[in-house]
């Protein structure tokens, strides 16, 4: 009986660190991380090479400069220089937006990213 019990765990146990090890890289891709900086959630997604989308997710505390901020750091730090091409999907808010709309719920900041290629 202790050895069929042992049997069963140790097949749980191998069974456990196998599912933890097949995550794939892309799992973790998507995943919201944190910018203890801006104190945002956003998430990275790489569409293709050199080419990726930037999502700040929203959380109507922290201002939209810091935000625009936020997402031209990140685009050099993916990049690393300067010469990247950076398009907004959604997400830019007019100037006169909260006294115009003051209860609308605002939209993740969303954007697009291209690096240039390497000339190395």
């Amino acid at each position: 009986m202790k050895k069929t019990t042992s049997i069963i765990l140790y097949m749980l146990i191998f069974n456990s660190i196998i599912a933890c090890t097949s995550l794939t890289s892309e799992a973790y891709q998507n995943a919201p991380q944190w910018d203890f900086d801006h104190q945002v959630q956003f998430i990275q997604t790489e569409l293709a090479v050199n080419r990726y989308q930037l999502e700040i997710i929203q959380n109507n505390k922290v201002k939209f400069q810091q935000l625009s901020a936020l997402l031209l750091r990140k685009s050099y730090l993916i990049c690393g220089r300067y010469d990247y091409t950076l398009t907004i999907i959604k997400g830019i808010e007019s100037f006169d937006h909260k006294r115009a709309s003051p209860n609308l719920i605002r939209s993740n900041l969303i954007a697009t990213l291209e690096c240039p290629l390497s000339t190395h």
